[in-house]
C-alpha cells in the first residue's frame, strides 16, 4: 500500500503500513489490548482494601493534631461556658437589684472576639462526623 506524501512524512512507507494496518497493525492491537480489559471482583476488593489501609494511615498520621483539635475545642467551650454563666448571673442580678450588666456581657458575647471563634470552632468539631465521605461502587 503506497502512502506516498505520508511515508515520507512520518517515516517510510512500511512503518505507516505496520501503524494501519487493518488486521495485524500496532492500532488495531492497542484497541483489542484496551477492549479485553475488566476490572474483577478479585482486583475491586484489593484496590478497596488497598484505599482502606491507606486511610488508617493517614488517620495514624494526623493523631498528633488530633489532640491539639481537642485542646482548642476544650477552650473554646471553656470560654463559652464561662461566658454563658456570667450572662445568667447578670440576668438576675439585672432582676434582682436592678443594675444591668448583662448588656454589655451580651454585647462581648455577641463580639468578633467569641462568636466566630467559637462558632468555627465548634462547628468544625462537632460536625467532623456528620457528612459521609462519598464512595463509589
Amino acid at each position: 500500500m503506497g502512502w506516498g506524501v505520508l511515508g515520507k512524512l512520518f517515516g517510510t512507507d512500511k512503518a505507516i503500513d505496520n501503524l494501519v494496518d487493518k488486521d495485524n497493525g500496532l492500532l488495531v492491537r492497542a484497541g483489542t489490548a484496551l477492549g479485553n480489559l475488566h476490572y474483577s471482583n478479585q482486583e475491586k476488593a484489593e484496590t478497596d482494601a488497598e484505599t482502606r489501609e491507606w486511610g488508617i494511615r493517614q488517620l495514624d498520621a494526623l493523631a498528633p493534631f488530633k489532640v491539639v483539635q481537642r485542646i482548642l475545642a476544650f477552650a473554646v467551650a471553656s470560654l463559652w461556658i464561662c461566658i454563658g454563666m456570667n450572662v445568667v448571673v447578670a440576668i438576675w442580678i439585672n432582676a434582682v437589684y436592678g443594675v444591668d450588666a448583662r448588656t454589655d456581657l451580651l454585647a462581648f458575647a455577641f463580639s468578633d472576639y467569641v462568636f466566630w471563634p467559637v462558632m468555627s470552632v465548634l462547628s468544625l468539631y462537632f460536625a467532623g462526623g456528620v457528612f459521609k465521605p462519598k464512595t463509589t461502587k
